[in-house]
């Protein structure tokens, strides 16, 4: 296969395919390929010596493609004819062109083959989207802006994924647990996925935990309204200020309830609160809220309580332990980030 000038000006513009582009490479790499590129270069070349013969007076820009001696500044050039020319040293390239052979196996080939995997342009062939994550680790919280100026708190040990085209497609996934504040978009409806559930919002501000070790998943509503979908059934539930959605693919249910926001938002103040938690969930908890892992010793189960509290912000996981154990009658010791309970 051949390749003409204009294929040439598509390839520095972006516009080839990666496996077009890898063809194009292979080929500029051959005899065939080197000969075409320089007859291309010959051409323009004669066309900018009778051009600068016509304009003196103006000035010309030349780009160095290949260099195979060093020529002095003021030397004057010599008459060229196209018969004498095989590996120009200087050219005046066209629009599209202003790059040399020798950066097409560096610069172009890192372009087409090892864009960075998470927020690099789409394919200019197959349009296709490039995943972008935004995660946090246990013991940590974030504040991240999206693309459109909306906001999620994220929680810890969560993770968002969307499209490089969010401007358009305003679609996340998420992991975990987050706040979202969206930037009111009517074109474009926002949407959080979280495994079966999808969140659709235009301007508003809501609450979604999603952890996989959580029974269920729960949507709570701050301010404006939201529309609740579960895709097993198809059944939809719009929800107001001060109400929630339950959702638990165990039990089979999918429901709202009225509830009080500050025990569901109060995470993003650094409050840790339960409210008839079940002390495994608790613990799993605390493994995030802390960064630690917790270990059980002894002979005695994990027992069946359920805990309620609210603890004053940022409070130190010592003091979180002594309390629980008051309640729940275990021994605890802090090695680092390793936590170890025995239940007497």
């Amino acid at each position: 296969m051949n390749y003409s000038k204009q294929d040439i000006d598509r390839f520095f513009e972006g516009k080839l395919s990666k496996k077009e582009a890898k063809d194009f490479l292979n080929w500029l790499d051959s005899s065939a390929g080197e000969d075409t590129y320089n007859a291309i270069i010959a051409d323009i070349w004669d066309n900018e010596a009778e051009n600068h013969e016509l304009n003196q007076d103006k000035e010309n820009v030349h780009i160095p493609i290949l260099v195979e001696s060093k020529v002095e500044e003021n030397t004057p050039k010599p008459p060229i004819k196209k018969s004498t020319i095989k590996k120009p040293k200087l050219v005046k390239f066209s629009i599209g062109m202003a790059a040399s052979l020798i950066l097409v196996f560096s610069v172009s080939y890192v372009l087409y083959f090892n864009s960075p995997p998470k927020e690099s342009a789409v394919s200019p062939e197959y349009n296709v989207p490039v995943a972008i994550e935004r995660s946090t680790p246990r013991g940590n919280k974030k504040i991240i802006t999206l693309p459109d100026g909306s906001t999620v708190v994220l929680n810890a040990d969560s993770k968002l994924t969307y499209g490089s085209n969010f401007a358009t497609n305003r679609t996340i996934t998420l992991e975990g647990e987050g706040f979202f504040d969206v930037v009111r978009d009517e074109e474009h409806p926002f949407k959080v996925i979280t495994d079966n559930i999808a969140t659709t919002a235009l301007g508003t501000s809501f609450n979604i935990k999603a952890y996989d070790e959580n029974p269920g998943i729960q949507v709570t509503l701050a301010t404006g309204k939201v529309r609740v979908e579960n895709s097993l059934d198809h059944k939809l539930l719009e929800i107001q200020p001060g109400e929630a959605v339950y959702f638990s693919e165990d039990k089979n249910t999918f429901e709202k309830k009225n509830v009080d926001l500050s025990d569901f938002l109060s995470w993003k103040e650094g409050i840790l609160q339960f409210e008839k938690t079940p002390l495994n969930l608790v613990i799993e908890d605390l493994e995030r809220w802390y960064g630690v892992e917790i270990k059980i010793i002894g002979d005695k189960k994990l027992p069946e309580y359920k805990c309620s509290g609210t603890f004053k912000p940022h409070e130190y996981l010592s003091n979180v332990l002594k309390v629980l154990s008051y309640s729940v009658d275990f021994e605890y010791k802090i090695n680092g980030n390793e936590v170890i309970l025995e239940f007497n």
